[in-house]
């Protein structure tokens, strides 16, 4: 899945509100972050497949990651993760958010098991693959994956404290732009040709560079994402933060 996996993140808001959305939503699609980096440095493979282009499948790739793909590995990622944010954040990052951050980015198994084609494995040396191929019907997996991420985003605008949502209360508009944003990334996702048969020299750092850029675009909803947590929002010094439960 695509844009669905930010919506972890997203729904996570509310009970770690300390925690930057930008932060969050990229714990839901760290796994793909991890993939395309260890792709890029030939750890991890993913080939463009004409026969799954051919007949207009979503994501036409094989894929071999064993690392950033198992259930196991993902729950390694989000360690790591929770222990970077720990260790830079001026914020006190509280046993609940590194948990959270944790959650979130084991969270993704459970998207990619119904929409992969049987390449997700519990452990990287898994005998079984795993995976329903929604990815064939295009369609429907748009239609879920804007379910699944507006469902997401009704959860942070309906439940997350008005403190942690300093940019969408400055800027009404921004929910409309981001929302644009999403749904023409996941249209794209479905419904668009790969620009060239070079995975991993322009596939997988363009697909990171989307990651990145959609997780910081996300982070202005809560206005931290300059800081990250680390030199306060908005203007904010750390201490307006901690009061944050």
């Amino acid at each position: 899945m695509w844009i669905a996996h930010f919506a972890q993140g997203l729904v996570a808001k509310p009970f770690v509100p300390r925690v930057p959305l930008a932060l969050l939503t990229f714990a839901g699609a760290l796994p793909d972050a991890v993939f395309f980096l260890l792709q890029f440095l030939g750890i991890e493979t993913f080939n463009f497949d004409q026969s799954i282009a051919g007949h207009a499948g979503c994501f036409p790739y094989t894929n071999d990651y064993p690392f950033s793909h198992s259930l196991a590995g993902m729950v390694v990622s989000g360690v790591i993760l929770a222990v970077l944010y720990k260790t830079f954040a001026s914020v006190p990052a509280s046993p609940k958010d590194m948990a959270v951050i944790v959650a979130v980015s084991a969270s993704h198994f459970l998207l990619e098991w119904p929409s992969h084609r049987q390449d997700i494995k519990i452990t990287p040396h898994d005998s079984t693959a795993l995976g329903a191929s929604l990815f064939d019907h295009p369609m429907t997996t748009f239609l879920v994956e804007n379910a699944i991420f507006f469902a997401g985003l009704w959860v942070y605008t309906s439940f997350t404290p008005a403190s942690s949502k300093a940019g969408t209360n400055a800027n009404p508009n921004l929910l409309k732009m981001l929302s644009a944003f999403m749904v023409l990334q996941q249209a794209h996702f479905c419904f668009g040709a790969a620009p060239t048969s070079e995975t991993r020299w322009v596939h997988a750092p363009l697909f990171l560079f989307e990651i990145l850029a959609s997780c910081w675009m996300l982070g202005w909803m809560d206005g931290q994402t300059n800081s990250l947590g680390i030199n306060g929002v908005d203007g904010r010094a750390p201490e307006a933060l901690k009061k944050l439960k």
